[in-house]
């Protein structure tokens, strides 16, 4: 998984215990904030396997073979919004979903030419979404929530107050999840002591999937926990 490079040690040992290899990113020289470290900001996951970064980025670890999986494009990561989440979104099969600013970006770039588009008022698409199943999400995020809902997904809302991010009010609950394989959802903290456990593990089970704590902690927003290949 492509994790922050400020993720405790800890964290990371409970993934190589589940079985997950953690690949800390670099910290991008655009931002100023601790989003410079936040993997779904430096990252779009735009096929399985195939990951579409800023042109001549430094945070790309050089110990992964690039070839066939790195697709570099001309646009820079800004260090304010919207132009710092320029490649916060997620795809699922051939629609990608993301704030409304990133649509005309992605419309001109050529890899993207045959994906259709979903976009949000929330330019943090991924940082704000817990993709459950391919037809479920979960969502600290009122407009997303509408939408996906219209949309006739099933989708979830969770309060996000109580998730922690270093200088801001709070974090996102995307930010601080990922799936470490089809049936087990993870978090960067005891997901128990969140306010919407119960919610959020009644929704999961629906779909068979259960959740696991890699800490002891308060839910930490560290930009996501993204699986470099497709969870088996």
């Amino acid at each position: 998984m492509f994790v922050s490079s400020i993720l405790p040690q800890n964290i990371c040992d409970e993934l190589i215990l589940l079985g997950v290899e953690p690949v800390k990113l670099g910290k991008s020289r655009r931002l100023k904030s601790e989003l410079a470290y936040h993997p779904d900001i430096l990252l779009f996951n735009y096929m399985p396997g195939k990951w579409m970064a800023e042109f001549d980025n430094d945070y790309f670890p050089g110990n992964i073979n690039m070839n066939n999986l790195l697709t570099e494009v001309k646009h820079h990561i800004g260090n304010k919004y919207p132009a710092d989440c320029i490649f916060n979104s997620f795809v699922v099969e051939k629609t990608i979903f993301c704030g409304f600013v990133n649509v005309g970006m992605y419309e001109n770039i050529e890899e993207l030419s045959s994906f259709s588009f979903v976009s949000f008022k929330q330019g943090y698409a991924k940082c704000s979404v817990v993709l459950v199943q391919e037809n479920a999400f979960i969502t600290s995020d009122k407009s997303i929530y509408k939408k996906l809902s219209e949309l006739k997904f099933d989708c979830l809302y969770v309060d996000g107050s109580g998730i922690q991010l270093n200088g801001y009010s709070n974090g996102f609950i995307g930010g601080c999840a990922g799936k470490v394989s089809k049936d087990l959802l993870v978090f960067t903290g005891n997901i128990e002591q969140f306010s919407a456990y119960a919610n959020i593990k009644d929704f999961c089970r629906n779909y068979g999937v259960e959740l696991y704590s890699l800490s002891s902690e308060p839910l930490y927003d560290y930009g996501g926990l993204l699986p470099v290949s497709e969870a088996e």
